[in-house]
């Protein structure tokens, strides 16, 4: 099944999106949405990024816990660091060229405190294996 639904963007705050008439296809409205997701990335009608780093950061935050597994079970580090590449980076960087260069200050900070989190977990890695 298809489902239809329409998203109007709009950058300018004084224009009101509910003044745009809905779009209607042989006879049936099309609903009307503020954000969607394509391809994994969240867009929304603001043209802001706040849904995709949101979205991102959770993901992430659920997959570190595979890290802190991994080292609780002796694996070599740099077993580690691939999964870190491959299962926590990959989702930082996702389509990054697309929603990165727009991104607020606020958001950033956001993605780069979780990147220390997981730098952090990884030099208690290598502290805890010279010891």
């Amino acid at each position: 099944m298809l489902i239809k639904q329409e998203l109007v963007i709009c950058s300018n705050k004084k224009v009101n999106t509910y003044d745009i008439p809905q779009l209607c296809i042989h006879g049936s409205n099309i609903d009307r949405v503020t954000k969607f997701k394509l391809l994994g990335v969240f867009i929304s009608s603001d043209l802001s990024w706040d849904s995709r780093v949101t979205y991102m950061l959770q993901k992430v935050a659920k997959r570190m816990y595979c890290i802190i597994y991994l080292v609780k079970a002796g694996v070599l580090v740099c077993d580690i660091l691939c999964v870190y590449c491959t299962v926590i980076r990959s989702v930082l960087e996702y389509a990054c060229p697309v929603w990165h260069p727009d991104l607020t200050k606020k958001l950033s900070k956001d993605i780069e405190r979780i990147q220390k989190r997981c730098l952090k977990l990884c030099t208690q890695i290598f502290h805890t294996m010279k010891h």
